[in-house]
């Protein structure tokens, strides 16, 4: 279960530094946005983040549980 923690914590750090440079391009190709308005975007982008982790992690630890299915499966024949 460790590896699952820390996966999940990679991919929120990964994605969310992602989101802040591609809203930072984005920032500057498109006009009218300053510092202030993007700022109440955050926290969706925090949200957003933390639910992607969460599924990543999710679906390690089922894809885990599969294959150990699977062995124990084979093992039965």
């Amino acid at each position: 279960m460790n590896k699952a923690v820390i996966i999940g914590v990679v991919s929120f750090v990964v994605f969310l530094l992602g989101n802040i440079l591609i809203g930072n391009v984005v920032g500057i190709i498109i006009p009218g946005g300053d510092d202030f308005i993007n700022s109440y975007f955050f926290p969706l982008y925090a949200g957003v983040n933390v639910l992607i982790s969460l599924v990543i992690s999710c679906t390690y630890i089922i894809v885990k549980k599969i294959n150990l299915l699977i062995e124990e499966m084979k093992g039965i024949k």
